[in-house]
């Protein structure tokens, strides 16, 4: 009863006002900046620490490498894509030679890149078991110097990786491409009862099957990438125009709640998250004190349920 008594004063609603164009705009601006600089997630996914870190880093394809590194495990990984490639698309089987080519000769390829890069690739391999024996000890977690001596080990072992990977990383997109344009227009269309839909320059929307990695999560970075820029922009413009302001603030506070456990409040060796937890409680007043009715397009909605509900029988 108390609640439902309680009313905001001018300056409470000024600066309740204030605060959601201030966030609107916040989200309008990160977005706009991500879509027109472009966005990766892998830094801030990979840089996860506390006891949710495994689950952000799944979103990562092969985050440590482990299957890429190893010539074995990627040809199996390929192997397996190219299966799918001959499943998904009901390939003939002059198509299906063809999709062996494309694999044997990005094998080949790949096998340079083993070769020349072989001694690294053996010592990162043997970094495995070393990383796991450290990361398996508590006491390095709660004690300082030994923490950082143990950031220090894994930032030079993955750094001994990287060039491999990065090799490895961009010659998949060539093979996926190659693979994906086997199909016919036909056989690559999602709905074959309708001619294949085209986008906004001419160009025919075909089905596609991407390349994953066994183990990834169900969220992959790629989606990741795509999403969060377009879910900055619209969640800034409704809170600017007040409109669904409790969905838009309950959706822009889960969201900094996200990025807030990334980096687990407590947990030893995170990066602060004083501004996100500030602007995610933001959020949740915003949400929660319905915001938008003031100065705001909720207030039209708003304004007509109480007409009606306050109209005599």
């Amino acid at each position: 009863m108390l609640f439902k008594k309680a009313k905001l004063t001018f300056p409470a609603i000024l600066f309740l006002v204030l605060l959601r164009l201030v966030i609107g705009w916040h989200f309008f601006q990160e977005g706009a900046v991500k879509v027109k600089e472009g966005f990766s997630s892998t830094p801030f996914l990979s840089a996860a620490k506390g006891p949710f870190a495994k689950q952000f880093q799944s979103m990562i394809p092969d985050h440590d490498g482990a299957i890429r590194i190893d010539a074995k495990s990627m040809s199996d990984a390929c192997e397996a894509y190219g299966e799918q490639i001959k499943r998904e698309f009901s390939l003939n089987e002059d198509q299906c030679k063809e999709v062996d080519t494309i694999l044997a000769d990005a094998k080949a390829k790949r096998k340079e890149t083993y070769d020349t890069w072989k001694p690294q690739i053996e010592e990162y391999k043997n970094g495995f078991e070393r990383i796991a024996k450290l990361q398996s000890e508590p006491s390095r977690t709660k004690i300082e110097s030994l923490r950082k001596q143990q950031e220090d080990i894994e930032g030079k072992w993955r750094a001994l990786g990287r060039p491999v990977l990065a090799e490895i990383d961009n010659s998949i997109p060539e093979m996926v491409n190659k693979l994906n344009a086997i199909a016919t227009d036909e056989q690559a269309n999602p709905k074959p009862e309708k001619p294949l839909a085209k986008d906004a320059q001419g160009k025919p929307i075909r089905k596609r099957v991407e390349f994953k990695f066994e183990g990834q999560g169900p969220i992959s970075v790629k989606l990741v990438d795509k999403i969060i820029p377009i879910f900055d922009m619209s969640v800034g413009i409704l809170l600017l125009l007040g409109l669904l302001t409790p969905l838009a603030g309950l959706a822009a506070g889960l969201f900094l709640a996200s990025v807030v456990v990334s980096q687990f409040p407590g947990f030893p060796g995170t990066s602060p998250t004083y501004y996100q937890a500030i602007e995610m409680l933001g959020c949740f007043v915003v949400a929660f004190a319905d915001a938008g009715r003031y100065a705001g397009l909720d207030f039209i909605p708003w304004s007509f349920w109480n007409r009606k509900s306050t109209a005599p029988a």
